[in-house]
């Protein structure tokens, strides 16, 4: 089946849809923008997804072509736990020089950026004293 059949099938009825006041989004797992549209969606052929890889690092996740009727291995999981700027450059590379989905450079690095800053440690102010 094709990936806009599927898109046409699924796109009023999913069950990671969510509809709020302010417009209509998505809890897919690799959705980068989570927003409710074809571009970000994993029916795509070629999906890029993004996860904490524990305490330090981001997992990018791209999708296989030829595995599609095995979802045990449909996923390549790629770690990157260097600092920010090789991380950066890493999906850059990985998505945009390879081919793989060049639209998608920018959600995935601003994803990676927000999982990144998440896991840093917070600062504790103290009280100044009068």
């Amino acid at each position: 089946m094709s990936a806009e059949l599927q898109w046409m099938c699924i796109r009023s009825s999913s069950c990671f849809l969510v509809k709020k006041n302010c417009g209509i989004f998505s809890s897919e797992p690799n959705n980068l923008a989570n927003k409710h549209s074809y571009k970000y969606s994993m029916v795509r052929r070629k999906a890029v997804g993004m996860r904490s890889a524990g305490d330090k690092g981001v997992e990018l996740l791209t999708k296989r072509v030829k595995y599609v009727r095995r979802p045990k291995t449909l996923f390549v999981a790629t770690r990157l736990s260097r600092d920010r700027r090789r991380v950066y450059r890493t999906i850059r590379r990985k998505l945009g020089k390879t081919g793989y989905r060049r639209d998608l450079i920018e959600p995935a690095v601003r994803r990676a950026s927000a999982i990144l800053a998440s896991q840093r440690p917070r600062k504790i102010k103290t009280a100044k004293k009068a």
